[in-house]
């Protein structure tokens, strides 16, 4: 895939303070990739709960439905003091395909849900390494299919129906609302620095930014090696590579981010310019000053919030 030089609009800026100084604290840390598993999942939870700001409150309530590996689990946000059916967005998190769960974005949801005046259903699909491709986006797919079929009982308006996700939960929003078109209308969908082709690929991003800016080239070797168990025909995928696929022309208005300082920039913008081409409604943000998952970190990344309150406002406006 060949990068071509950027409009300067979507190049970077000095790092945030704050975020910088993080990443000076954070160097002296094991490698993620170095730790074990559960030690890895517990330390993303840490830090996503530690460095981010007060979540606004919701009404919670966890569920499970049938999936396609057994029981699957759904976290249901509702707004405080909403009435009447309500838009519903699925959220599908980040964290590799292998550390993120409903505790690592909790606090994501809730800023959705109560800015966006939505309920949201956040799917805890299962992960690798345990679980590889094709598992994620099965569970993905299969939750949208529900919560469309059931939005009445949870509270939503099934005519009003959204799905986004963060880094890997965007690209496997991207996968399942592919899937499910033209049978279920998605309203919009949200993708936050989506992964969207195989590491292998290279660009100038990965370069700029593989080391020392929080998501590094060797956590997504390892993220990647566990989601395709090493799979080398999977690489160009269009269900991996998002890239390569020629059904972007099915998804509905999408609102999509980026971040300067990210190894993923390159392959997010690239991916606008597919959408764009495909004649997908764009909405296009970039934070040139921002690192990769700066919405977790929102006490230290004033992107990291302005990229929730963007979409939120995209949400609100769009379904």
């Amino acid at each position: 895939m060949s990068f071509p030089r950027e409009n300067t609009a979507f190049g970077t800026a000095p790092l945030e303070p704050a975020i910088g100084g993080f990443l000076v604290q954070a160097a002296g840390q094991p490698p993620l990739e170095s730790l074990p598993l559960d030690v890895a999942r517990q330390s993303y939870r840490e830090l996503a709960g530690a460095l981010g700001l007060q979540p606004p409150q919701a009404l919670v309530r966890d569920l499970a439905i049938a999936g396609p590996g057994g029981a699957l689990p759904l976290r249901c946000y509702t707004p405080m003091g909403s009435t009447g059916p309500l838009p519903v967005l699925v959220f599908l998190h980040g964290g590799g395909w292998v550390i993120g769960d409903l505790e690592t974005h909790d606090a994501v949801c809730r800023t959705l849900c109560q800015e966006a005046g939505l309920l949201v259903v956040a799917v805890d699909y299962r992960r690798a390494p345990e679980h590889c491709f094709p598992a994620a986006p099965d569970d993905a797919e299969a939750a949208l299919r529900w919560v469309a079929a059931h939005a009445a009982e949870l509270g939503g308006d099934p005519a009003r129906l959204a799905l986004a996700g963060d880094s890997a939960g965007a690209q496997l929003a991207a996968v399942a609302a592919q899937r499910v078109a033209p049978g279920i209308p998605l309203r919009g969908l949200g993708l936050i620095y989506p992964a969207a082709q195989h590491y292998s690929e290279g660009s100038p991003s990965y370069a700029e930014n593989g080391e020392g800016k929080f998501l590094t080239s060797s956590v997504m070797r390892w993220f990647m090696d566990a989601y395709l168990g090493k799979d080398a025909a999977l690489y160009q995928h269009p269900e991996v590579a998002l890239l390569r696929s020629q059904r972007l022309n099915t998804l509905p208005p999408t609102w999509i981010a980026t971040a300067g300082h990210d190894p993923l920039r390159d392959e997010g913008l690239a991916l606008a310019r597919a959408l764009a081409a495909a004649g997908v409604p764009l909405t296009q943000v970039h934070e040139a000053s921002a690192i990769h998952a700066c919405i977790h970190f929102t006490a230290l990344s004033p992107a990291g919030g302005r990229l929730l309150a963007g979409l939120a406002s995209w949400l609100r406006e769009t379904v």
